[in-house]
């Protein structure tokens, strides 16, 4: 992987490593033949094909939850309105307030108000959805045992009055009362379950949703900042609020301070035996707050993302979006990211080269060679990153929750210049027209097709023409891709989280936009050129 040392071999070794991103390349054209042809947008090629070695089936996994935000409000300060927004949030009531008419409840998490309800709600970190209940309030039927007066037959007058000396009886009949009632107190509640890189399991509540407002359910996998409901007052609540709980996978410390819980779920006891956290003093621990990114830029926007996917990480207020990555940083990176490696705690040098081995992806021989605190250039990044894409499968849910086309453009934008990216876009727009209009025209050939038939035959033709939704545009990274394989800079952070965003790919696709422009960039090199063209 590395390239010969010295100056006077650096073109040599250029040269060597663009060689075998075009033999990484081609190994992919064998895998996928029909993502080859520069006019294919499909997701799933026809005929056999390899799915990675450890692709898990394409269940979602666990992710590593490697930063957060805070659930309402700003994400980076729940005291600042968010976009689009006009209030702020404060604490309506504190962690351990004293409830109830006799002291016997002790509040477990904080209450977050603003004065209204309806603001989302988002995940503070990524993580998996343990409960989802969407609708708490439950119908309760209930019968008693009551008596009732009987009059005997004959005992009524002609205008229904009891006759005097007539005499009562009484019987015993069931009645039914149907009431409704919240399922707990938290009214209609999510729960998250978040791992830390460092292996340690938390998990996140937020109650008092409002009806309806419930965006996930029990097994959902979500990223740092998805909204999973609104603000609301469901449950024990008398005005509209979020109350928010945080605890660690260990026992309650005091079980005699857990809230009341009635006819609460199998999922909700268990939470509630775990032992609760300071919910803002946790969050203010692990917001991330980069003063050198600024807000908006590329830079921020992926770093952001894979800080949150426990991809990169960065001491103190300073990211450092500039700075050359070290094969130490940028390894291990990989790891997390491929989910190589069982063990949490392995950014250490030898546990990223063990697992990189282990994959399959550096041999022995070349992880003896590295060096931790050495830089490397853009064209080895992407080698080595094309090495872990073709046998195994990302674990990035932040990073692969960006538009894919917004991806698209500042990949381009950033590594083969501004024009090269705007003609990329323009084309994958275009293409996806040109789709849209074909699959309308087979619908109305269609159509036409059985209305001729339905004449031929003396009746009435019954058959619709189908809605055809317009095709979204497949994004494509061939400009920078072809730049990147070919660059001696040393990678930047910024530009790591910029390349594992383009090796990002859905659960129903078998490449990502950076395989696919690997196997278009080969096929065109692969092609006869025609003569006096170069």
């Amino acid at each position: 992987m590395r390239g010969l040392p010295g100056t006077r071999f650096e073109r040599a070794s250029r040269g060597l490593v663009v060689t075998r991103i075009r033999i990484l390349a081609a190994g992919l054209i064998a895998c996928w033949p029909l993502a080859a042809s520069p006019a294919w947008s499909g997701t799933a090629p026809v005929g056999p094909v390899r799915p990675p070695s450890s692709d898990r089936s394409y269940e979602p996994t666990q992710p590593i939850a490697g930063a957060f935000v805070y659930p309402i409000g700003s994400e980076l300060d729940y005291k600042k309105a968010a976009s689009g927004s006009g209030s702020p949030y404060y604490v309506s009531d504190p962690y351990l307030a004293v409830r109830g008419s006799k002291s016997q409840r002790i509040h477990q998490g904080v209450d977050l108000s603003c004065g209204r309800g309806g603001d989302q709600v988002r995940a503070i970190g990524s993580g998996i959805v343990t409960v989802a209940d969407a609708n708490a309030l439950v119908k309760v039927t209930t019968q008693k045992r009551v008596k009732v007066a009987v009059t005997p037959k004959g005992a009524k007058g002609k205008k229904g009055k009891k006759q005097a000396g007539a005499k009562t009886t009484y019987k015993t009949v069931v009645k039914t009362r149907t009431s409704w009632k919240w399922r707990t107190g938290w009214g209609n509640y999510v729960v998250l379950r978040h791992v830390l890189p460092n292996g340690e399991t938390v998990y996140s509540l937020y109650a008092h949703l409002a009806p309806k407002s419930v965006t996930v359910k029990s097994g959902d996998v979500v990223a740092a900042g998805e909204t999973i409901g609104k603000v609301g007052k469901s449950g024990r609540a008398s005005s509209p609020h979020l109350h928010f709980e945080v605890r660690r996978s260990a026992p309650a410390r005091d079980a005699e301070h857990r809230e009341e819980i009635e006819e609460a779920t199998p999922e909700l006891r268990t939470f509630a035996l775990f032992d609760p956290m300071v919910p803002l003093a946790f969050l203010d621990g692990h917001v991330r707050r980069f003063e050198d990114l600024e807000p908006g830029s590329w830079e921020a926007r992926y770093a952001l993302a894979a800080c949150r996917d426990g991809l990169a990480f960065a001491e103190g207020n300073e990211f450092e979006p500039g700075d050359a990555v070290t094969r130490g940083d940028y390894y291990a990176s990989l790891v997390s990211a491929f989910d190589l490696s069982t063990s949490f705690a392995s950014r250490d040098w030898s546990s990223t080269m063990a697992a990189l081995v282990d994959a399959g992806v550096v041999s022995t021989e070349a992880a003896r060679a590295e060096r931790e605190r050495e830089t490397l250039a853009r064209s080895e990044a992407l080698e080595i990153l094309l090495r872990c894409l073709d046998a195994h499968r990302t674990n990035a849910h932040n990073l692969g929750t960006l538009d894919a086309m917004t991806v698209s453009k500042d990949f381009n934008r950033q590594f083969a210049g501004s024009d090269a990216a705007e003609r990329a876009d323009r084309q994958a727009k275009a293409e996806a027209a040109d789709e849209t209009r074909a699959r309308k025209k087979a619908e109305a050939d269609r159509v036409a097709k059985a209305k001729k038939q339905a004449k031929a035959a003396g009746r009435k033709s019954s058959v619709k023409a189908r809605p055809v939704a317009a095709v979204k545009p497949v994004p494509i990274l061939d400009p920078g891709f072809e730049a990147l394989a070919q660059s001696d800079r040393k990678v930047t952070r910024a530009e790591v989280c910029l390349l594992l965003a383009s090796a990002m790919r859905p659960a129903k696709e078998r490449t990502s936009a950076l395989q696919r422009a690997a196997i278009r960039v080969a096929h065109l090199e692969a092609m006869p050129q025609p003569v006096g063209s170069r």
